[in-house]
């Protein structure tokens, strides 16, 4: 540890070599009119020298990062119908919507918004959702992961389900949805079935409405219907921003960011709603159990996320999707190919040319191998091939040709 100096104003004095007056402290009697001229010349001097060695710099980092062999990869190609264009690939936005009811985790609605907050997806998951299981092997739902470590924990267990990561989670409890919701009350939607509260037919929803009629359920209901019942409030609510878009206060919080810039995008495109594919069936004790249908999940993930993250680091295989041909939309149909195989596409664009007639698909390292013939499979074409340069931006990069 530094001794710290016995006369702090002495010290301080010293160090800005103050000429001594009596005590050594500047004299007040006459204030200086300004800098001299020769210090403004030193001055100016510097700050052009400091100017010029920050340009350098700039120019050093941007160069080093653009020519990198491995890293991070930017395209030096500004064109995008040019052999050698790349861009970084944004994920999917989402975000996972938590209703709480007295403490307790009703269900979870996962948003995921369209490229440029046009319109998105809703997945809506039961909270008895079976997430995985405790020690003592016996199955926990995810409304059991909520009570375990609210937000993160659910968020963490939805992942899982879904097999994606999910950038943002929300409670919402009754009161929030009322308040959310108020700007465009009521929400009239259809009712399939009689409920406690909710005649059948023509529903007029107020916002104090809202939070009963996503729980309500007739005795011995199946969940599933339940579920659909929340799609047709999902349906309502997004139709209704989209009424309302040019009101600022359409809805009410954080425009940016959270469940504002969720419900304002579903607002501005068209939406899908969708329950999680779940299969129904009783436990020993007679409690209905909900397991999901794990093919039926990958299916319906990959068409409303096209751009996921893995739910954990690493889980999905990073990959540079690249175009060999003449097909301009040959990376955008083909993109709904590779995710299937545990893949995120990171980076997307042009192979060094369009002449490629089979499809290749790179692995860097020998542990990306089996990943890389998991996407040929996926594709349906082409040749898995070993690329030892090394790459900490991608695991496997995949050049379509014609044969896909």
């Amino acid at each position: 540890m530094t001794n710290l100096p016995e006369d702090p104003l002495s010290s301080l004095v010293a160090a800005l070599e103050l000429p001594e007056h009596g005590t050594g402290v500047r004299s007040a009697r006459r204030a200086p009119r300004g800098p001299s001229r020769r210090w403004m010349t030193v001055f100016s001097s510097c700050m052009v020298v400091a100017l010029g060695a920050s340009l350098v710099l700039t120019y050093v980092g941007v160069h080093t990062v653009r020519t990198s062999k491995a890293g991070r990869v930017v395209s030096t190609v500004t064109d995008p119908t040019a052999p050698g264009f790349e861009a970084f690939v944004a994920p999917t936005p989402t975000l996972a919507v938590l209703h709480e009811v007295n403490g307790n985790l009703d269900a979870v609605a996962v948003v995921a918004l369209n490229n440029g907050d046009a319109g998105g997806s809703v997945i809506l998951v039961p909270g008895a959702t079976i997430a995985g299981t405790g020690a003592d092997a016996r199955p926990l739902s995810v409304s059991y992961a909520y009570g375990a470590a609210p937000a993160e924990g659910v968020r963490v267990g939805v992942q899982g389900l879904l097999g994606i990561g999910i950038s943002e989670a929300v409670v919402v409890d009754d009161a929030r949805w009322a308040e959310l919701v108020g700007p465009v009350a009521p929400l009239a939607l259809d009712n399939p079935d009689a409920l406690e509260g909710f005649p059948a037919g023509p529903v007029s929803l107020s916002p104090e409405q809202v939070g009963p009629w996503l729980v309500a359920r007739n005795e011995g209901e199946s969940d599933l219907a339940r579920m659909y019942r929340q799609q047709l409030f999902w349906e309502a609510w997004a139709a209704a921003i989209g009424a309302g878009a040019d009101n600022p206060g359409v809805v009410p919080g954080e425009v940016d960011g959270g469940i504002g810039r969720f419900a304002r995008a579903l607002g501005k495109g068209p939406v899908r709603v969708v329950t999680l594919p779940i299969v129904e069936s009783v436990d020993a004790y007679g409690f209905p159990v909900l397991s999901v249908d794990r093919a039926a999940v990958e299916e319906v993930v990959t068409s409303l996320v096209p751009f996921p993250t893995g739910d954990v680091e690493g889980a999905r295989t990073r990959v540079r999707l690249l175009n060999g041909t003449t097909d301009a939309d040959h990376v955008a149909r083909s993109a709904p190919l590779v995710v299937p195989a545990d893949a995120e596409i990171v980076i997307a664009g042009n192979a060094d040319r369009f002449t490629y007639t089979v499809t290749e698909i790179r692995y860097h390292g020998p542990g990306m191998k089996v990943a890389a013939e998991r996407i040929r499979d996926s594709l349906g074409a082409g040749v898995v091939v070993d690329d030892p340069r090394p790459t900490d931006a991608f695991d496997v990069t995949v050049v379509l040709g014609s044969d896909t």
